[in-house]
């Protein structure tokens, strides 16, 4: 039986990039959006950290520039058996007010957000958003019209129309009826008609 060959960190790394599958799991109601978290990345790659004996870690540090405040997070994969590692970084600016959160909880949401870009640019998970397309890489379906909805005012105009044996195309012409014609001008419309009979 043949030996089986050990494979360095980059070798590794290579292999968990080319199989991890992670799928936007998460849904935005607001935004009406999918989207990954770091938290979803995490679960997706755990049994292939396994498979090739490999681990991820993070280190945040908080940074001061230009009177904002940063969380730069270290994300690092390294292989057990050698302890070499191989590092990307990412930065997230941290809102100055953000409604109904705390402090930690903004740097919380925050670290979250620099560890998700941190693990995108290391596993090379594509976090692009494409305007014409969903995220499953389908057209959106094209809105149906609204149906015009019936209206009162018109159906009158049209019987008196009918009644009075009026041509159509002339009134309509006169009084530029349309389907976007409002009930206020079919009521005039009407008041006018019946004031010329």
């Amino acid at each position: 039986m043949g030996e089986i060959k050990q494979m360095n960190v980059a070798e590794k790394l290579m292999t968990v990039q080319t199989k991890l599958k992670a799928p936007k799991t998460e849904y935005n109601a607001f935004g009406k959006y999918k989207f990954r978290s770091a938290e979803s990345i995490l679960k997706a790659l755990k049994p292939l950290l396994a498979e090739v004996r490999a681990i991820v870690t993070f280190e945040d540090t908080i940074c001061y520039t230009e009177g904002r405040h940063y969380v730069h997070t270290k994300a690092s994969f390294m292989d057990v058996d050698t302890r070499e590692a191989i590092s990307t970084t990412a930065l997230a600016r941290e809102e100055e007010n953000k409604k109904g959160a705390s402090a930690d909880q903004v740097t919380g949401g925050c670290s979250s957000y620099a560890r998700k870009f941190a693990l995108n640019g290391m596993f090379l998970i594509d976090d692009s958003k494409d305007s014409d397309l969903t995220n499953d890489g389908v057209p959106p379906k094209p809105k149906a019209q609204p149906k015009a909805k019936s209206s009162v005012a018109r159906d009158e105009v049209l019987k008196y129309i009918k009644d009075n044996s009026l041509a159509m195309a002339e009134i309509a012409k006169e009084f530029k009826l349309s389907h976007n014609t409002t009930d206020e001008v079919y009521i005039s419309t009407l008041e006018a008609l019946k004031a010329r009979a």
